[in-house]
C-alpha cells in the first residue's frame, strides 16, 4: 500500500527527538527525519553571498549592477514529505524550506553604496532515496541511510511570477565530465556526487529558459561556489571563461577551486538566473530567480 507522510517539525520539537532517540517507540518516521535533517548532503544554503564583477557591462539594454546580494531572513520548517511505505525498507522523500530574504541591489554606478531592496519569497525543495541498511536496533536512525539526491530547486514560492529556470548543468574537471543533470528531479546517487579539491581546474555549463523575454540579454547567469576570491560569478556565452561557442546558448564558466574567504557553504556549486528585469532597478518589487544547487564531495 503506498502510504505518503507530511512531516513539518520547529527546532525545539527536532531536539525533543534528538533526545529520546534510543526511545524504542521511536518510529520510521522519525529516524528518517532526524538523518535528513542532520546531513550536509540534504542542506540547502540560501545563495548569499556577493560576487566580484562590480564593473561589469555587458549588454545593449539592461546593464549589470553595480552591486547585489541576498540576505537571508527567515527560513520556515524544515518539512519532509515520505512517498511509499517505510515499512518496506525503502522510500523517496521529499524535503523543502520556505525561504524568506532581501535582494539588495545597486544600479548607480558611482563606487557609493546605495542599494535598493527587493523582497524575496522562495521555496528550496529537493527529493531523496532513503534505504534501511543497518540494523535498527544497533546502527544510527534506525539504520537508515541515503541513497541518492536530487538537485536542491530554488524557485518564486508564487510559481505563476517565475518566468526564469534553468534547464540543464554538467560540470567538468579538467576534461572529465563528472555532472550531466537535465533535469531538477535527476536523482544522482550519492557515491557518484563530484568529487573536488581545492586549485582543481573545473567547468560548468548551464542553459536557461526564459518564458517571456522583455530585454537583450533576457537574464543573467551565475555560478556559486568555491570559486576565486567571491563565491559567486557571472557566466558567459562569449567564447570567455571557458566558453566553447559563443551565442549558443550554453553559458559557462572555468576556474581553478578556492576558499573564498566569505564562502560559508562552499562545498556545493549552484547554476542560478536572474531575469534581466530584476536587474534593471533598484525600487521595482519585481525579484524573478532560478537556481539548481548540488553538494560536492571535499577530498
Amino acid at each position: 500500500m503506498k502510504k505518503t507522510t507530511l512531516i513539518a517539525v520547529s527546532s525545539g520539537i527536532l531536539i525533543l527527538i534528538a533526545s529520546c532517540a534510543q526511545d524504542p517507540q521511536i518510529t520510521d518516521e522519525d529516524h528518517i527525519y532526524q538523518l535528513l535533517a542532520s546531513s550536509d548532503l540534504v542542506k540547502m544554503g540560501a545563495l548569499e553571498g556577493q560576487g566580484g564583477e562590480m564593473d561589469a557591462k555587458d549588454s545593449t539594454e539592461v546593464d549589470l549592477p553595480e552591486i547585489w546580494w541576498r540576505e537571508l531572513t527567515t527560513e520556515g520548517a524544515f518539512q519532509i514529505v515520505i512517498i511509499g511505505n517505510p515499512e518496506a525498507g525503502i522510500c523517496t522523500v521529499t524535503v523543502n524550506q520556505n525561504l524568506y530574504a532581501d535582494f539588495y541591489i545597486d544600479v548607480v554606478h558611482d563606487l557609493v553604496l546605495d542599494p535598493g531592496v527587493k523582497t524575496i519569497e522562495d521555496i528550496r525543495e529537493r527529493s531523496v532515496i532513503v534505504e534501511r541498511t543497518g540494523n535498527p536496533s544497533s546502527t544510527p536512525h534506525g539504520g537508515w541511510t541515503i541513497q541518492s539526491i536530487t538537485p536542491a530547486e530554488y524557485s518564486l514560492l508564487n510559481s505563476s511570477e517565475q518566468e526564469v529556470f534553468i534547464e540543464s548543468m554538467k560540470l567538468y574537471r579538467g576534461e572529465e565530465l563528472l555532472l550531466d543533470c537535465t533535469s531538477p528531479d535527476q536523482f544522482i546517487d550519492i557515491e557518484d556526487l563530484p568529487e573536488l579539491s581545492e586549485g582543481e581546474l573545473v567547468k560548468l555549463e548551464v542553459t536557461v529558459l526564459h518564458t517571456n523575454p522583455l530585454y537583450e540579454p533576457p537574464y543573467f547567469v551565475y555560478v556559486h561556489g568555491p570559486c576565486p576570491v567571491w563565491p559567486r560569478h557571472l557566466m558567459y556565452d562569449d567564447g570567455n571563461f571557458g566558453d566553447v561557442t559563443a551565442g549558443d546558448g550554453i553559458y559557462t564558466y572555468e576556474w581553478y577551486t578556492e576558499d573564498s574567504f566569505i564562502y560559508y557553504h562552499k562545498w556545493r556549486i549552484a547554476a542560478d538566473v536572474l531575469d534581466a528585469d530584476t536587474m534593471a532597478d533598484q525600487v521595482e518589487e519585481d525579484y524573478d530567480s532560478g537556481a539548481w544547487c548540488i553538494p560536492v564531495i571535499e577530498l
